[in-house]
């Protein structure tokens, strides 16, 4: 497994299988 990470303001990390359905995304940095 794998991930991407890309953005300055905000954070997008993406991770999942390559040839699978499972998708992982977190947002970090949006304010509360």
């Amino acid at each position: 497994m794998s991930g991407n990470t890309f953005g300055k303001l905000f954070t997008v990390t993406t991770a999942g299988e390559s040839h699978g359905p499972a998708l992982v995304a977190i947002v970090d940095g949006c304010p509360p």
